[in-house]
């Protein structure tokens, strides 16, 4: 008669921990995005990295008592139960260590997290299906096997071939985003798959179709269309977008699948003297607070987007929700929108692609609307180049360099004159560009400053030494930062432009005025 075995070998115990132990390294990668704010402490482990290969070396050691308890003929013994133990208190530990990880991460971090975990996940099958194959299908007995090795394969194959033939349906997952760029508009919407974007419209008579393209070809491998239209063709005009996904690209010819379109939109402009502008900012992925806040501020003409969507870019996905589709819901396709990009939307692999995927030419530009003048900076990212959150990626004190030359050099004839900037500074790092900024900001007669990034709701007030400087130097420039997200609370601006003054009403997602005043210009 075979000895009980111990409580660490036993098969429900050890199939416990190599759940856990799965499922807590698979989290712990996607968590990786953020292993530089932890992994200098664990430099004896060999880093973050060093605690993943732990995790996975115990999994795999935990399988392999596993299957020497599942098919071994004797019992183990006691290196295999001391073995097994370690297995078990480790798993515990690591699903502990990744709860926790996950409870203080917050609800931005955990969404880029998932946006990882998914697309892990076709190597993590994978690795679930051997285990499987290898473990669980031998044990079984009789027609039991049969069924469940038989439901297996089908249920394989057919995830095999959706995937390798493209199968799924198609739409589009967003109203446009029209965005001012300063020399025109471009109309910009989302899908749930790559394609081609275009959109259509009738002007004076002749009927355009125009689509998302880059010298001469269509771009078909993005979930954002952008797609460029002169000022007067669709100022208060109707339009359609419309999309066809794109299943493979050849060299010589491509597979295709469905044609969808929306619409139509018309995009209602306001030049006139009077102009209600939404301001936001901060919203980080926190929609629908924002939109609760909103809610309380009554109807608007435009929006003002001051930027960090969200905690950075890593994918597509991110700008899709965050942008493109909040910002489709804001104004319904028929609002035109000035966008500012923040220090957040700077981190990530598609950072390097958001200015082509909306259409911009680059992040700062001048647009006038009827009497009305603005100035949109990229300021950037909030800490030194060298900071070892942006991985030896970032050149962004060349880059404010050059649009410091270019704000220099530009001239505006226009005395009504707002600056569109995340954080108002211009260069928060460094201190005599943003004297130097701040002075072409005087020069051009720059009356207001809109800004965002310190998520709070306020008129400058010389609550640091640096503000103070500015308030002494420029006293003609009134600076507004516009609230976000704060904890619980969301607040966004309304913006009433008229010939003699600027009024700002401020409301949070709890129905609660913020802020109500009015200033000259």
């Amino acid at each position: 008669m075979e000895k009980k075995p111990s409580f660490f070998l036993r098969v429900p115990v050890l199939w416990c921990a190599a759940l856990l132990l799965f499922a807590a390294a698979s989290m712990f990668r996607a968590y990786r995005m953020v292993w530089v704010f932890y992994g200098p402490t664990l430099r004896f482990l060999g880093g973050a990295l060093g605690l993943l290969l732990i995790a996975l070396a115990l999994l795999m050691l935990t399988l392999v008592l596993l299957a020497l308890r599942l098919f071994a003929k004797k019992s183990c013994g006691r290196l295999c139960a001391a073995l097994g133990g370690v297995c078990v208190c480790f798993a515990a530990l690591f699903a502990v260590g990744v709860g926790v990880i996950t409870a203080l991460a917050g609800r931005e971090t955990n969404s880029a997290m998932l946006l990882y975990l998914k697309r892990d996940l076709p190597v993590l099958a994978i690795f679930a299906a051997a285990v499987f194959l290898l473990l669980v299908l031998p044990a079984l007995r009789g027609k039991g096997r049969v069924l469940i090795g038989a439901c297996f394969a089908v249920l394989f194959a057919a995830a095999g071939l959706w995937q390798l033939l493209g199968l799924g349906s198609f739409h589009i997952v967003s109203d446009p985003l029209v965005l001012d760029t300063g020399s025109d508009y471009a109309v910009v919407f989302a899908t749930n798959k790559i394609g081609t974007g275009c959109i259509s419209y009738t002007y004076e008579g002749e009927a355009h179709t125009i689509y998302a393209q880059t010298d001469g070809r269509r771009v078909a491998d993005r979930l954002i269309h952008a797609v460029r239209v002169p000022y007067a063709h669709l100022k208060n005009n109707s339009y359609t977008v419309g999309a066809t996904r794109v299943t493979e690209e050849f060299s010589y010819g491509s597979r295709l699948g469905a044609s969808v379109e929306a619409g139509p939109f018309t995009l209602r402009v306001n030049e006139g003297e009077t102009q209600r502008w939404l301001v936001i900012s901060d919203w980080h992925t926190y929609l629908k607070d924002a939109k609760a806040a909103i809610s309380n501020l009554g109807a608007y003409d435009s929006v003002i987007m001051l930027g960090d969507p969200a905690p950075g870019l890593d994918f597509e996905a991110q700008a899709v929700e965050n942008i493109v589709r909040f910002g489709g819901d804001l104004t319904g396709g028929e609002k035109p929108v000035l966008y500012v990009r923040g220090n957040h939307e700077t981190r990530g692999a598609f950072a390097d692609d958001l200015a082509s995927c909306l259409g911009l030419d680059r992040f700062y530009y001048t647009a006038s609307v009827g009497p009305y003048t603005f100035l949109a900076l990229d300021s950037g990212e909030d800490k030194p180049d060298d900071h070892i959150e942006y991985g030896a990626l970032d050149d962004y004190a060349a880059h404010r360099l050059e649009e410091l030359d270019w704000l220099k050099q530009l001239s505006v004839s226009n005395d009504k004159l707002i600056v569109l900037t995340h954080a108002w500074q211009f260069s928060e790092p460094e201190e005599d560009v943003s004297r130097a900024a701040w002075d072409a900001f005087s020069a051009l007669g720059a009356r207001f400053v809109l800004s965002g990034h310190t998520h709070t709701c306020r008129f400058l007030d010389g609550k640091t030494p640096q503000e103070q400087t500015e308030l002494d130097a420029y006293p003609g420039i009134t600076t507004y930062i516009d609230g976000g997200h704060a904890g619980k609370t969301y607040i966004a601006s309304l913006l009433t432009l008229t010939p003699q003054a600027v009024r700002f009403e401020a409301a949070n997602n709890r129905g609660e005025q913020v802020l109500d005043e009015t200033l000259p210009w």
